[in-house]
């Protein structure tokens, strides 16, 4: 019981805890796609009473055009059809008669279809008005303006958008007309597809056609009745259970009780339309008459109750049906080819839905999408942009005298000489000291001026441009020898009195003291002191180790604001690819909390340097974020150092937990909600694949349920790739998705980058329903496709329902490549 209330428990919380983070605001408010206002005529004073047609039928074109494109991914919609235009215009003219915004007019032309028939066109057409101010008066109002108010008047209502927005729609009839007083411009949009050109409607005494021609008292989509099973899944099934077998259409499946919850409420039916694939030719019209619900000859209304009563299943308990529904009709011609497609009827007699055979295509969807920290720099505050400059700077260091060694080569200086990024030398200073006992020493003097001088010598040589000056001091040590000597138990006298008293003591009796002293004090007083004047070299690759160099030196001196901006620069060349992996491991950083975001910043860079969260960075990730637990980016990062771990959870608790962690990272205002979502979604990947490896039962596919709804609220408007959208599409597909599965993929259909299996299964997606089919974006995914492997093409084609070829354009498509 406990395991049971553990399981609901998490499905409810995968379902309410993002429900605050949906977006409830309509998304179209800020719609300006001010990138039109640099055509010059669009920005044109606006007069209705001396304007330019031709502008303000493009200046409309284009917005149009812009807002499809910016919230449904298609393609340049089709105009000036004289038609359509023609219906549009009487629309408009006649609410701007009446100064009254309606889709509605007077009979005999009170509806839109009476109107599209009026010109010669068939009844599929939907319409919305819109108003907007003809003028300001005296302040600026251009063409842009007008036609920008007309598009937001459309788009500030959901169901007016939706039409805008609506893929199915490929052309559009346009008219405006102002009142009597110019005081307001009414517009009429009329949205159609190739089926509004009904070529092939039969004249009224028409006999012999390969469609049923009455309507069998069939009325057309309602809405509102049609809500629920437009967004269904379980329809989809309809086509999945028939079969044709022996002159019969059966309907086949093991259990019954799905097919009542399709078809099972009262008024609930369906109708067979058997279309030939005839009616398609490629040498001429479509044989259809694009008015009618059908496409070929149809049966009368089917019920539940009427297949259930033709179930042939003898067995009582069984829940298995297998049912003849109706007999293929005597009209079709014995070798015909043909489909057999379900028309779906609610409340006795609308039309809702045509459901067609399906052939979805899905193969090596499979990907990992790449994981990555996010970089935190805002906990310290970057001092401005930082850029590299090839800096002067000056280096100082000891070389150690050798008293056996008298020339010295640049091997012997290199141990002392600092590491540096490259650089050029602009002078050196060399102050070549000895010890107090060999300050008066002739000999001594000697060597320590040939020492000098052979360092001097070593520079020039390993520095190319030995143009450089070098100055030659020499002095001693005493300041030097005082400060230690003081510290002597027994000496430290020596320090009290002059430096030739000291001499003296030192030299006295043969130089015992001097002797005894020289280990430990005098041998370190014999160096050459060096005082390097350097300029960076900041050319190609030598920039790369002066900004590491530059970030190491600001973080030992505790400038942690320019060390910060030294960071973000790095990070910046990082991602470019400019810098390489060096540039992460040579940062030297304190492992103290005040330097977590230092860092955070290094394992994100080395996250950009390996492509993906190895576990060795994620360890690295967790350590950091620990030393400060409160920083938000710190428990982002954390977060997704654990996900990248990949799926091992042991329990649903387990789950629970995570997907709380989560949830915590959308209360964190500093984190981007888009990189929070990410997260999440891959997240439920990791659920998904964790109940697929458990037994089924109701708890698991109650959570699993769930959780494809909550993947539908989480996911961003488009995902960070196109390998993750089909990676997504392909969880849906399973799932009988297909409309989402599609939407998922949508936005990169036209990208050159796809995989031809992305493609076609993009193709085949779009194929099962009748908005996606006659859309600008399938027919020029069928256009690429065609490109790129037209034999795949058409064995596609030669499996999916033929009237999918309501497209013309598709029609034209498939005749073409695959010589039909």
């Amino acid at each position: 019981m406990g395991k049971r209330i553990s399981y609901l428990l998490i499905a409810f919380l995968l379902v309410v805890s993002n429900l605050i983070f949906a977006q409830t605001e309509n998304p179209y408010l800020d719609f300006n796609p001010e990138n039109l206002k640099n055509n010059k005529d669009y920005v044109k004073n606006f007069n209705p009473t001396n304007y330019s047609h031709k502008i303000l039928y493009g200046c409309l074109r284009d917005i149009v055009d812009a807002a499809r494109a910016q919230y449904a991914y298609c393609p340049p919609i089709k105009m000036d059809n004289i038609m359509l235009d023609s219906a549009a215009t009487m629309q408009a003219e006649y609410q701007a008669y009446k100064e009254e915004r309606t889709v509605e007019n007077v009979a005999p032309y009170r509806t839109t279809e009476q109107r599209l028939k009026k010109y010669g066109l068939g009844t599929r057409g939907t319409e919305l008005t819109s108003r907007a101010k003809a003028t300001l008066g005296a302040e600026e109002y251009c063409y842009y303006d007008l036609c920008l108010e007309w598009v937001k008047q459309l788009l500030k209502n959901a169901k007016t958008a939706a039409v805008l927005l609506d893929r199915q729609y490929t052309y559009l009839g346009f008219g405006y007309a102002f009142d009597q007083y110019m005081k307001y411009a009414y517009a009429s949009f009329v949205f159609a597809n190739d089926r509004v050109f009904n070529e092939a409607k039969p004249l009224p005494f028409a006999k012999d056609l390969p469609y049923t021609k009455t309507k069998m008292g069939l009325q057309p989509f309602d809405a509102q009745l049609c809500r629920k099973c437009m967004n269904d899944k379980n329809v989809e099934m309809l086509t999945d259970i028939l079969s044709v077998q022996d002159g019969k259409v059966y309907f086949v499946i093991d259990d019954a009780k799905l097919l009542k919850k399709v078809i099972g409420k009262e008024g609930d039916a369906i109708v067979l339309d058997f279309v030939q694939h005839s009616q398609y030719p490629c040498d001429g019209s479509n044989q259809v008459d694009q008015d009618r619900p059908n496409h070929g000859f149809m049966t009368k209304a089917i019920t539940l109750e009427q297949i259930v009563a033709k179930n042939q299943v003898s067995e009582k308990k069984s829940t298995k049906l297998y049912a003849p529904v109706a007999d293929i009709p005597e009209e079709l011609p014995e070798d015909a080819d043909f489909d057999v497609n379900i028309i779906l009827i609610k409340d006795g007699k609308y039309v809702c839905r045509d459901v067609i055979k399906k052939q979805i295509e899905c193969k090596h969807a499979d990907y990992k999408e790449k994981m990555f920290f996010l970089p935190d720099t805002t906990t310290i505050k970057s001092k401005g942009e930082w850029l590299p400059v090839a800096e002067e700077h000056t280096v100082e260091f000891r070389v150690p005298f050798d008293d056996k060694k008298l020339d010295y080569t640049f091997d012997d200086i290199r141990p002392y000489f600092p590491s540096m990024p490259e650089f050029d030398v602009l002078k050196v200073e060399i102050v070549a000291n000895t010890s107090i006992n060999y300050a008066a020493d002739a000999t001594q003097q000697k060597n320590l001026k040939r020492r000098a001088e052979s360092i001097s010598t070593a520079l020039k040589n390993e520095f190319s441009d030995n143009t450089f000056p070098i100055t030659i001091k020499y002095g001693d040590t005493w300041e030097e020898f005082k400060k230690d000597i003081v510290n002597h138990e027994v000496y430290y006298d020596l320090s009290l009195g002059t430096k030739q008293e000291a001499i003296n003591l030192l030299r006295a009796n043969g130089g015992i003291l001097a002797k005894e002293l020289d280990e430990e004090y005098l041998k370190k007083h014999r160096y050459a002191l060096l005082k390097v004047y350097v300029k960076y070299n900041i050319d190609g690759d030598n920039e790369q180790k002066f900004a590491v160099d530059k970030f190491n030196k600001m973080v030992v001196t505790k400038n942690q604001g320019l060390a910060m901006a030294v960071q973000q620069y790095i990070m910046k060349q990082v991602a470019n690819k400019n810098y390489d992996f060096r540039a992460v491991l040579q940062m030297e950083i304190p492992n103290k909390s005040a330097y977590q975001p230092f860092l955070i910043n290094q394992c994100y860079l080395q996250n950009l340097i390996d492509g993906d969260i190895t576990d060795k960075n994620a360890y690295a990730m967790r350590q950091a974020a620990a030393l400060v637990p409160n920083n938000q980016i710190a428990q982002f990062n954390k977060v997704v150092a654990d996900i990248a771990a990949g799926n091992s959870y042991t329990d649903a608790a387990e789950i629970t937990t995570r997907q709380g962690e989560i949830d915590r990272l959308y209360s964190y205002n500093q984190l981007p909600q888009d990189q929070v979502n990410n997260l999440n979604l891959e997240f439920q990947f990791q659920v998904i694949d964790y109940l697929k490896s458990k037994p089924a039962s109701v708890e698991n596919n109650i959570l699993l349920e769930n959780t494809y709804a909550k993947i539908k609220a989480i996911r961003n408007p488009v995902l960070s790739s196109w390998q993750n959208a089909y990676k997504l599409a392909s969880v849906f597909i399973k799932n009988k998705d297909y409309v989402y599965a599609f939407e998922l993929m949508e936005p990169f259909a036209l990208d050159a980058k796809v995989s031809n299996d992305f493609l076609f299964s993009f193709i085949s997606l779009g194929a099962i329903r009748e908005e996606l089919y006659m859309s600008a974006i399938f027919t020029k995914a069928v256009a690429r496709a065609a490109e790129k492997d037209a034999a795949r093409l058409c064995a596609l084609f030669d499996k999916l329902p033929v009237i999918i070829f309501d497209n013309k354009e598709v029609k034209e498509i498939i005749c073409k490549s695959c010589n039909k």
